[in-house]
């Protein structure tokens, strides 16, 4: 289980850090940084291309632009390690003077000759050579004629530009925080295609893993959430819910800003999904132009806006699902989801016991045997907190998330449906009104406990649970024994029943979608359907705060 453990902790830190956020407020343009993994295919190189000729910007707070590619089609690429340039001793004030002398080389001596750009201004590279040896002949005429150089390797430190004729126009050192745009007059906006997709904003590109080669988009907030909002939420929904969506989306945008950060989010499910210009919808871009620059606060402090779904008829606090206790993210009633139409209230996924022993070996469990799958917990409003796996090697219990993490299901509100899960109880327990016992596909046995809990039987029987039996103990007037076999006979208050023990598949059935914290999208829909403001819908679901 460690890998999902380990995923667990670090959400967990991150909320942590992320808590101490300060009360934002907006002091001229809002920028966000987007990782865009989506349509890149590549690790090594990307497309770009823009409506005029791309315009090379360094942005450290603020875009400041620094010079211009003669043309509107470039292609960007990670330096391999295995390349070696020669780099002249001579420093350029400004792109268009190293350009120019680059040529003049060029014209001179051959080869390729191309800015190059780092913290220390313009220089000029040439070649891309397989070894030092190989870029001795150039090195020396060079030599010959005055100029001073060496070879080097830039051991995947830097970024090669071509254009749209596969000539180098640039190189870049990994540390400048170079981007690229273009101007686009319909909207007046600068904006950018990576991939052929287009973007508003700036692409850069850091260099990561000694391999990767990462596009990140650097956009106003504002400018982001219109290409966000229609991915989160369907366009055609009542304006109050989309308006709700705008202040979830911005509020949990500028508390995920980490200055420190390559990049501050995902364009993907990881953070919010995120498609850019062409995603862009009327009415969603209305919802942002009409919320702007709101954002939800707890006690004066930007919140976490979690949002999710379908809750399947209630909310769950943060607790129960990952560690962190947020005040303002609890659980609940959530009729508004319940009867809002949408096709993941209700659910059910189906694995063979093999593909469950797999998905355990897969989280780093050394299991050949499952004999059964419990749910030991669940929380007021429905969540499992605790599923044990009987296996070989013993009973692995996965908590909170974890456990539909493994499975992966749609939630963590889930029954199991198969023939070896059972209710233990006896005749005297006793069963609020409003508790039904789900319907797992078995039955409500009496008396069957672990031989450790033998001495507290009594005080064990006052509550439900629920697991499989393979394993378990029988007391009988004979004193305790432990079953082993596929079928079961057993005398309780209603008779004589016969059970199959050994299962070779396991049935979920669940409700909602999502780990049901914070704001139900389907809720949101319903609850604007019924007249609720925006305002109202978010103070729903979250609990204590204010919308400024």
């Amino acid at each position: 289980m460690a890998k999902l453990r380990n995923r667990i902790i670090v959400f967990s830190i991150l909320i942590i850090f992320l808590f101490t956020a300060v009360c934002y407020a907006a002091t001229g343009t809002e920028y966000v940084k987007v990782r865009i993994r989506f349509p890149r295919v590549y690790n090594e190189q990307a497309s770009l291309k823009g409506y005029e000729d791309i315009t090379v910007y360094e942005i450290n707070e603020n875009p400041n632009e620094i010079f211009n590619l003669d043309s509107n089609h470039i292609s960007v690429h990670l330096d391999s390690n295995k390349s070696y340039h020669i780099e002249l001793d001579d420093t350029y004030d400004s792109y268009e003077e190293a350009l120019s002398y680059a040529k003049e080389f060029e014209n001179n001596f051959g080869d390729d000759f191309y800015p190059y750009f780092d913290s220390d201004g313009f220089k000029i590279y040439a070649g891309f050579y397989s070894s030092k040896n190989d870029a001795k002949s150039l090195l020396n005429k060079l030599s010959n004629n005055g100029y001073d150089g060496e070879a080097v390797n830039t051991e995947f430190r830097s970024i090669v530009v071509y254009n749209e004729k596969n000539k180098p126009v640039l190189m870049y050192d990994n540390n400048s925080n170079l981007y690229f745009t273009s101007y686009y007059d319909k909207e007046s906006i600068d904006m950018i295609m990576i991939e052929n997709r287009p973007y508003r904003g700036y692409m850069g590109f850091k260099i990561i893993e000694d391999s990767k080669l990462i596009s990140i988009n650097y956009v106003d907030l504002e400018s982001y959430l219109y290409g966000v909002v229609p991915n989160e939420i369907s366009a055609s929904w009542g304006m109050e819910s989309l308006k709700a969506q705008a202040v979830a989306a911005r509020t949990y945008a500028i508390y995920n800003k980490n200055p420190r950060a390559l990049y501050d989010m995902d364009d993907n499910q990881n953070s919010q999904v995120y498609r850019g210009y062409n995603s862009e919808k009327e009415s969603t871009d209305k919802a942002v132009d009409e919320t702007r620059g709101e954002a939800i606060y707890y006690d004066d402090k930007l919140i976490q806006a979690f949002y999710h779904s379908t809750s399947g008829g209630s909310t769950e606090s943060t607790e129960n699902v990952w560690f962190e206790n947020l005040p303002y993210a609890v659980g609940v009633d959530d009729a508004y989801s319940d009867r809002s139409g949408s096709p993941y209230n209700e659910w059910q996924k189906s694995y063979s016991k093999e593909e469950i022993i797999k998905k355990l070996r897969d989280d780093g469990n050394n299991v050949r045997e499952l004999y059964s799958v419990e749910i030991t917990k669940v929380t007021e409003n429905n969540r499992v907190v605790e599923c044990i796996f009987s296996t070989d090697i013993g009973e692995i219990s996965y908590k909170k998330e974890n456990a539909r993490l493994l499975l992966g299901l749609m939630s963590s509100w889930f029954d199991i449906i198969n023939g070896n899960v059972y209710y233990f109880t006896n005749e005297f327990t006793y069963l609020n009104e409003n508790k039904t016992v789900p319907s797992r596909g078995g039955g409500i046995l009496d008396n069957i406990v672990d031989a450790e809990d033998e001495e507290e039987a009594n005080e064990s029987f006052k509550s439900l649970n629920s697991g499989g039996i393979i394993g378990k103990n029988v007391i009988s007037s004979d004193g305790t024994s432990k079953i082993t076999k596929d079928t079961l006979s057993v005398i309780s208050s209603n008779g004589i029943s016969t059970l199959k023990t050994d299962s070779s598949s396991y049935n979920f059935e669940g409700r909602g979608w999502g780990h049901g914290i914070g704001m139900s999208q389907y809720g949101a829909k319903q609850m604007a359907e019924e007249g609720f403001s925006y305002e109202e819908i978010l103070k729903h679901y979250f609990t204590g705060v204010t919308i400024r």
